[in-house]
This record gives C-alpha cells, sequence and structure tokens, in this order.
C-alpha cells in the first residue's frame, strides 16, 4: 500500500471521522442533505481536532492554549450548526440535539483551563476524562439519528399497509 494511504488510515482510525464514514455515505446515496450537511461538518471538526492535535500539545507545553483551542473549536461548530439550523440547511431537531449534546465540551475545557492554572487542582482530570469521550459518543449517534429515523419510519409505514383492510 502507497505511504500516503496508509498514513489517511491511521489519522482516520485514531478520530471519529473513521466512525462517520458509513453515515456520510448512506446520506450521500439516499440523498439526505440536510443530515449529510450535518455529519460531513461534524467529520470536518473531528478530523481537524485530529490533525491539530498532536502539534497543539507539542507547541502548548504550559496546557493553556489546547484548552482554548479546543473550546473554541467546539463553539465554532456549535455556531455554524446553529446558523445551518436557522437557515434550513440541517434538521432543527438535529441542530438542537447536537447543540444540547456539544455544550458541554466547551464547558470542560474552559472548566479543565481554570483548574489546572487558577485553582492548581486536579479536580477535572476524572471529570474531563470521562465525559469527553461521552460527548464525543454523543455527538456521532446525533449524526446516526436521521438514520434511524429513516428506518423507524420504513418500519411503520410498512406495518400501516400489512395491518390495512383488504381492498375490495
Amino acid at each position: 500500500m502507497p505511504e500516503w494511504f496508509l498514513y489517511i488510515v491511521s489519522i482516520l482510525s485514531k478520530s471519529w471521522v473513521l466512525m462517520l464514514s458509513p453515515a456520510i455515505f448512506i446520506f450521500f446515496v439516499f440523498k439526505d442533505r440536510l443530515a449529510f450537511r450535518f455529519v460531513l461538518l461534524t467529520a470536518a471538526f473531528f478530523l481537524f481536532g485530529n490533525l491539530t492535535a498532536s502539534s497543539l500539545r507539542a507547541f502548548d507545553d504550559i496546557y493553556i492554549y489546547r484548552y482554548l483551542v479546543w473550546a473554541i473549536t467546539d463553539i465554532i461548530w456549535m455556531a455554524l450548526i446553529a446558523y445551518w439550523g436557522i437557515k434550513d440547511k440541517v434538521y432543527l431537531w438535529q441542530c438542537v440535539i447536537g447543540q444540547l449534546v456539544v455544550i458541554g465540551a466547551p464547558i470542560l475545557q474552559l472548566f479543565r483551563l481554570v483548574d489546572r492554572h487558577l485553582w492548581d487542582l486536579a479536580y477535572s482530570t476524572v471529570i474531563y476524562q470521562t465525559l469527553m469521550p461521552f460527548i464525543n459518543i454523543a455527538t456521532v449517534v446525533v449524526c446516526y439519528l436521521p438514520l434511524i429515523i429513516l428506518f423507524t419510519k420504513q418500519g411503520s409505514v410498512k406495518s400501516k399497509i400489512e395491518n390495512s383492510p383488504p381492498s375490495i
């Protein structure tokens, strides 16, 4: 395999983009533009975070800038999703659920920053290491919600057809 391909696969395997790849493909095939935009933007931000994390950690030896950059990145994602939700570019319900899920991330980032530098305590370590993966998992689940709703609607339509009285 080419080296560039292995590099791309290693990046994808380390990030949530690999988990979102099937959703990107499925929403593209089903031509669900609203869900496709949501999942594509989310995957782009996960990929950006993965690509910049190691260089940001190498640059930030005092543990300040990484939390600020990650909080700002989450806030920018939330702003873009909110804007697209208002402009009917993504599902409004998915936008609202995404906002509710991700709002914890910048709060945790800033709490971690304050906890490490102003208070010089370690309260945030366990909270941060526990909740951030759950926030990321919940964000991936929000990306798949239109697919779950699509399958639920198809199942309910089939059951209505099967349960309808025979026509004469």
